[in-house]
């Protein structure tokens, strides 16, 4: 008993999930900040109104994201996957066609925002395409940069990667308070995204210019079809993580008044840092799990370590915005965003539970449980039927997140102890579980 337990607490104080994630948790934490004024920033100089506008924008910018966000999860698994089968002569090959791949998806997608800017613009009742256009424009560079940060994080290289999200968010915030300054309101608030992605791009390059610099022969045995397979899943994964955070902003926007839509973006901007924040356990434990996975190795302690780090991190964050709802509005946004407290004290509780169930979406990618990808889905389905319908009031819709995000949770944690008596073996220790 004793040896157990002294084996646990020696976890805790040399495992490597500990000293990756603190270097991370550092570097969001940093990130965050930079991200959190400028949304304050923009929530105090743009008004409700123009806020709305700025915050629907935002949602679909996220959402759209998912394609991005499953590049960084795809080629963080594979890299990693790569060293832990001592095929490191690979890297450079992926790298260098994932770079040509998704810079023809950036041309795409900006084309696709250009043709859509009217509809779009008229949806959101925003009276000039211009947001729009700026919208897709970010799409240019943030298509490339996911490529390069998912290397890093396969590879492990943890200050890198954490220094780039500092470097985007920063130049973002700089530039953002310099151009609302001015007096380019949205487009300008839009337009430090499209800087800030351009300069931690040309960033992300660095670290990577050995991989970069060597010439691509194409002689290697592995195929990219192998990464569509891979990041089919993934893809309604991140899918999964990131309309729930952000379709309810849109279906306010859309159906609320101006004034009342920037409320609500202004509950949620808040609200999400109890899911953001604790990013950088997952970011770390993603490429751990994955190369342990790949040695057929277990890794079901990486998984309870993710969710007790990112329970105390997320649940002493919802306490705060319970206890002090009105007091977390009004210092960040002022007195007239005070009216939305009783929103972010249940959005907070509703962020927290599903803080916990990301953590489980990302460890399953990592040993390629598809099926808890299904799950997943299923409650993201439930969420955006029931906002579509449901949305007479900012608190009805806030109590519908609250009831599916524990739901989710609660059938996560049967998911995972069901495999656990299925499986009779630790979670996640064998290749040919997934």
């Amino acid at each position: 008993m004793l040896g157990a337990w002294h084996q646990k607490l020696r976890f805790f104080s040399d495992n490597d999930l500990f000293k990756h994630t603190s270097i991370m948790f550092i570097a969001t934490i940093v990130a965050g900040a930079c991200n959190y004024f400028y949304q304050l920033y923009m929530g105090r100089a743009l008004g409700p109104n123009e806020y709305g506008v700025f915050g629907s924008l935002f949602a679909i910018f996220y959402i759209i994201s998912v394609l991005t966000a499953t590049i960084q999860t795809s080629g963080a698994r594979f890299v990693s996957k790569f060293i832990g089968e001592g095929k490191e002569e690979r890297i450079h090959y992926f790298i260098q066609g994932l770079l040509k791949r998704m810079f023809f998806l950036g041309i795409v997608m900006f084309l696709f925002f250009i043709f859509i800017s009217g509809w779009l613009s008229s949806f959101l009742k925003i009276d000039s395409v211009i947001p729009v256009i700026i919208l897709g424009s970010i799409f240019l560079f943030s298509t490339l940069l996911p490529v390069n940060l998912g290397a890093l994080q396969g590879l492990q290289q943890f200050v890198f990667l954490g220094s780039n999200g500092v470097l985007n968010f920063a130049s973002k915030l700089v530039f953002g308070i310099a151009l609302v300054t001015i007096g380019f309101g949205v487009n300008g608030a839009l337009g430090a995204v499209v800087i800030g992605s351009a300069i931690a791009l040309i960033a992300s390059f660095i670290p990577l210019r050995s991989f970069l610099s060597k010439v691509n022969s194409g002689k290697t045995d592995f195929k990219f079809s192998e990464l569509y397979r891979y990041s089919l899943p993934t893809m309604v994964a991140m899918f999964c993580f990131t309309v729930p955070a952000n379709v309810d902003v849109i279906i306010a926007k859309h159906f609320f008044s101006a004034n009342t839509a920037g409320l609500y973006t202004a509950a949620t901007v808040l609200g999400k840092i109890i899911l953001f924040i604790p990013g950088a356990v997952v970011a770390a434990m993603f490429p751990m799990a994955s190369k342990m996975y790949a040695e057929k190795r277990d890794t079901s302690h990486l998984l309870n370590i993710s969710l007790l780090y990112t329970g105390l991190i997320s649940g002493a964050m919802a306490a705060g915005y319970w206890f002090f709802p009105s007091l977390v509005m009004k210092i960040p946004f002022g007195l007239e965003y005070v009216e939305v407290a009783p929103v972010v004290q249940l959005y907070g509780m509703a962020m927290l539970f599903f803080s916990l169930t990301v953590v489980f979406m990302r460890y399953s990618l990592a040993i390629r449980d598809v099926k808890y990808v299904y799950l997943f889905a299923f409650f993201t389905l439930l969420e955006i039927g029931l906002l579509t319908v449901f949305h007479a009031s900012m608190m009805e819709m806030v109590w519908i997140l609250l009831v599916v995000n524990a739901a989710l949770l609660i059938s996560s944690i049967i998911y995972v102890l069901r495999r656990l008596l299925l499986l009779k073996k630790p979670y996640g220790a064998s290749a040919d579980e997934g």
